[in-house]
């Protein structure tokens, strides 16, 4: 029980690795707030543990954000250990045809709102002898991919903003890390398939990207936030985990 006692914020919580992260910070023994657009999902996160409490927010909205963040807060103690920027969203479109309906869209979900959640916990995080925040990131913040150009420029702007805000917090306590996930076995890459006239063939051809020979899973991300949630990475601050199964090592 590596992270007893401690207090952990995950965004986008009820969704497959956010799920994923929750189940893997209980099962280290943190406490968990969950903030999610989807209350259902949390409720359903929620049943029988007792050291899971939802939090239902749009990202997106900021006045929402602002508001659900202060009773995390009031939840919280003062005190926050762990933050998990995981909520995203991914829209495939090419370049030309990406409005700018649609690029706020994926900026306030992806970058705008990590940063103002951060922003808005620091002073909890500062408070904590054990601050640690792990932003998800994408292997799009790494490699190009035709129809992502706004997401990848979402994702960039997490994975920059992360090793900056490494360097900026070394010194208050707080370490800083992305994880940079591959192809893993969600709705949203299940979704991303299915807008291939040849779904199945898509999946194939992602396989056989991927150094390993398989799509990954929602826990083996999950492993790796709670390694860099806890003391055992205290040394470790400003890096960029992929988890992909080698694919952007090629």
């Amino acid at each position: 029980m590596r992270l007893e006692g401690r207090q952990a914020v995950v965004t986008g919580a009820a969704g497959g690795i956010g799920t994923a992260i929750v189940h893997a910070l209980l099962a280290e023994g943190a406490h968990v707030h969950g903030l999610d657009r989807d209350g259902p999902g949390l409720e359903q996160l929620a049943s029988g543990q007792r050291q899971f409490t939802p939090h239902t927010l749009d990202l997106a909205d900021r006045s929402d954000t602002d508001r659900v963040l202060f009773r995390v807060l009031e939840r919280l103690g003062g005190s926050c250990d762990i933050l998990v920027n995981n909520a995203g969203i991914s829209r495939l479109r090419p370049f030309e045809a990406t409005d700018d309906a649609l690029l706020d869209e994926l900026l306030a979900v992806n970058f705008v709102g990590a940063f103002r959640v951060t922003r808005g916990l620091l002073p909890a995080l500062r408070a904590s002898l054990h601050g640690a925040v792990v932003n998800l990131a994408s292997e799009l913040a790494l490699v190009g991919q035709p129809g992502y150009a706004a997401y990848c420029g979402t994702k960039g702007a997490v994975l920059a903003w992360s090793r900056a805000l490494a360097v900026e917090l070394a010194g208050q306590g707080i370490r800083v890390n992305a994880v940079c996930p591959g192809p893993i076995d969600t709705a949203m890459l299940r979704a991303e398939f299915a807008t291939s006239l040849t779904p199945g063939e898509a999946r194939l051809e992602e396989i056989d990207s991927i150094p390993l020979g398989r799509i990954g899973h929602p826990e083996e991300v999950a492993a790796v936030i709670a390694f860099l949630a806890g003391d055992s990475a205290a040394f470790v601050t400003g890096a960029a985990w992929s988890v992909d199964g080698g694919k952007t090592s090629r």
